[in-house]
């Protein structure tokens, strides 16, 4: 019987692919949802123009009003909430149904009957942490308001699905009130995931998602009020690319960026509070080494006993495949995490595995009515690993490193597997919100995490690693980054910051090596780069790299050739004494000024000239629009040594259709700039591409296009007043 068992699958590859963050798609075991659509839909009426009367019919508490900008931005407004989650389903399906659909396939594990082999393992990974049982049953034991809003969300999104069948991708099927949980769950769970692996692994890396977030106390703002930046980096595919939408109804009052398909703001803020998540945090999730018995591999000991394991098949369809069949098997430590070798094996802990309450912990924040209400609000632990910073228009900043984050007994090292035959490795409960990393109104009057320690957040912070036990402070790849550095020098040399002061900050593309590598340049020159100077093209290639003023914008002359030159001597100089402004060997300086002349060979090679502005190469875009973009993330070598990340972070790829162009694909994504007045928030912000992922859309890669490649923002219209200017079109929905 145990050798059939091991024959039907018990090969438990759980990939690597979790550790950066869950991939694009995913699925747990749970029956199919059913593959249907509603039969009926109530079409919203539509109003030719802002200002237009509501239909007498139809009550005022039934119906929602979606007011659109310039930029397709929906400012859903209602006097009932479960008409404005109807609305706001509704306006989210006109936007991004393709993504809607992906996202609930990612989060149901269903992705690889529709899009083939290459989801297997995040597929089989979100079933193996049983997400979909876990979603269903927080829908059912959840607050009625919680289910309220999915039940209406939902409604929303298949009305449109009715009312436009032509529009349903083939993989679409009913959207259920429990899929949104399992939506904003599967975005959570990339990061106790990735903790997992980097424990079996036995170190810790960086998990490639970095973002930028700062806030600004009334006393160093111009208009005496917080200031508070929330900028996520990731990249731009699947889940991760959220929805800008604003909110306002009954207790709800919402701007910000949405994960798609569900009705929860991620980031953004409130008539009252904002705030920003970066990527750092709590050690939050475990690896116990088990000893397996050699004589049945389901079986393994915990306190000299040998304890049965459940196993459970999980199986799917594959599109242009064979039908998947691997197993699960389950301790009560949690799932084994490989297929045992040798005696022992290996099982994944964390506690967001079981962890029901995510959708109300984001209702508690977005109706906090300040700091201390929404501190209340994380005091849940629902939310992933995180640096979260925010502020309220009463002028608190805040920052708790917050997390679900296990109390462990002592005499362990929690970074790597512990022992698991033993009950004194359990758990002894979770960790209170006043015993995380935390800080409230430092007297600088500034903070920032750029995905930095807590010890680096502004000068002089109390919150050093020994103050907490290690698992809690729990720095390792996030010391600090050229972004926290720019951002300390940019915030701290600012004591009165006004509106276009905060705008520059976040928008910054100053790359601190361009200095050192500037006076590297000359130093190979002088030395040994005198007989290239002869070559008119060597000459102007110098003399634009001294003029550079190391910003890269789209206009950015020499930055594409200082680029180019220092990732070919990355590994053939010593970049980290450029770097650090240190005198370099003459040999070093001959190595710089000949793969200066290799530079400048290949880039006439491949472009016919070296008169290159940034943007000619590096672009943004999608379908047939590319525009030149600004922000930069490149290089690394020994140490770092030669990284250089803007603040304003992007990252480029090649693509083999556009030869000689690269492409942004990652890094600031879902950008907003708050100013938390008194009298009314006043918010900034812009996504890479547009708000609607239908290629037919105006609102495809308009802000691509006029914003984000130029490095600029667009005010939000919190205020309604504000709106009314500059709506474009008015819709009204209503409750069928």
């Amino acid at each position: 019987m145990r050798t059939t068992l091991w024959r039907l699958g018990l090969v438990l590859a759980l990939v690597a692919v979790i550790a950066a963050g869950c991939r694009e798609q995913q699925r747990p075991v749970t029956q199919a949802p059913p593959e249907r659509l509603p039969e009926t839909a109530t079409p919203p009426a539509e109003v030719a123009a802002p200002g237009t009367p509501a239909p007498e019919a139809v009550p005022v508490a039934a119906q929602a009003t979606v007011y659109r900008t310039k930029w397709g931005v929906p400012h859903i407004y209602s006097d009932s909430l479960e008409a404005a989650m109807y609305a706001f389903g509704y306006a989210q399906a006109e936007d991004r149904l393709e993504d809607i659909f992906q996202n609930a396939r990612t989060a149901l594990g269903r992705m690889s009957e529709v899009f083939g082999k290459e989801h297997i393992e995040s597929d089989y990974m979100l079933r193996v942490f049983q997400n979909a049982e876990v979603s269903q049953r927080a829908y059912e034991a959840g607050p009625e308001r919680i289910r309220l809003i999915c039940d209406a969300f939902s409604a929303g999104v298949n009305a449109y699905v009715a009312d436009h069948p032509e529009r349903a991708p083939e993989y679409a099927f009913e959207l259920e009130p429990w899929h949104c949980i399992a939506i904003g769950r599967t975005m959570i769970l990339q990061w106790p995931l990735g903790t997992i692996q980097d424990d079996l692994k036995n170190r810790k890396e960086d998990p490639g998602r970095g973002s930028n977030g700062w806030a600004i106390a009334p006393g160093r703002s111009a208009d005496q009020c917080a200031i508070l930046l929330t900028d996520p980096h990731l990249t731009w595919r699947g889940i991760q690319v959220f929805y800008e939408a604003r909110v306002k109804a009954e207790e709800i009052d919402v701007n910000g960026h949405f994960i798609v398909g569900a009705p929860m703001m991620g980031l953004g803020h409130t008539a009252h509070v904002g705030w920003a998540c970066t990527t750092g945090g709590p050690d939050t999730s475990d690896v116990y080494e088990l000893k397996i018995n050699p004589e049945n591999p389901l079986q393994y000991e915990l306190d000299g006993v040998w304890k049965d394991a459940e196993m459970r098949m999980i199986e799917f369809d594959v599109k242009d495949g064979e039908r998947f069949q691997r197993a699960a098997v389950y301790t009560e430590w949690g799932p084994y995490m490989d297929t045992p070798q040798n005696g022992v094996g290996y099982a994944g802990a964390t506690p967001y595995m079981t962890s029901e309450g995510l959708l109300e912990q984001m209702y508690r924040m977005s109706t906090a009515n300040s700091c201390e209400e929404f501190y209340q609000a994380l005091a849940m632990n629902e939310f992933m690993e995180q640096n979260l910073i925010f502020a309220d228009t009463q002028g608190t900043i805040q920052y708790v490193r917050t997390g679900r984050t296990p109390i462990r007994p002592e005499g362990y090292d929690w970074s790597a597997p512990v022992p698991g035959h033993t009950s004194a490795t359990k758990w002894l409960g979770i960790t209170d919100i006043a015993d995380l990393v935390q800080v409230k109104n430092p007297a600088c009057g500034y903070m920032q995490n750029c995905n930095i320690s807590p010890a680096m957040m502004f000068p002089d912070s109390p919150m050093t690693p020994d103050a907490y036990p290690y698992y809690i402070f729990n720095v390792s790849w996030d010391s600090m980054n050229p972004r926290g550095r720019r951002a300390l020098q940019l915030l701290g040399a600012d004591d009165s910051v006004t509106e276009e002061e905060a705008i520059a900050i976040a928008m910054n593309v100053y790359d601190l090596l361009a200095e050192p590598w500037q006076k590297a340049l000359k130093a190979a020159v002088d030395t040994a780069g005198q007989e290239y100077l002869a070559d008119a093209d060597y000459q102007a290639a110098v003399d634009a790299l001294l003029a550079w003023d190391g910003n890269y914008r789209p206009e950015s002359k020499g930055a594409p050739i200082m680029k180019f030159w220092r990732l070919r001597c990355e590994n053939a100089v010593n970049v980290e004494a450029i770097a650090n402004g240190e005198e370099l060997p003459p040999a070093d300086l001959v190595k710089l000024a000949d793969l200066l002349k290799e530079t400048v060979t290949d880039m006439k090679a491949t472009y016919g000239t070296i008169d290159l502005m940034w943007g000619d190469i590096h672009v943004l875009g999608r379908g047939d629009t590319f525009v030149g973009c600004g922000g930069v993330d490149f290089g690394g070598g020994p140490n770092k040594g030669n990284k250089t990340e803007t603040l304003r972070d992007v990252g480029y790829g090649e693509r083999a259709e556009m030869p000689g162009k690269f492409i942004a694909r990652k890094g600031s994504v879902a950008m907003m700039l708050m100013f938390m007045r008194p009298d009314g928030v006043k918010s900034f912000s812009v996504v890479p591409w547009g708000n609607s992922n239908d290629p037919a859309s105006p609102h495809y890669m308009d802000q691509g296009r006029e914003l984000y490649g130029p490095l600029k923002f667009k005010e939000t219209y919190f205020k309604k007043e504000d709106l009314l200017k500059n709506a474009q079109s008015e819709k009204v929905i209503a409750l069928p």
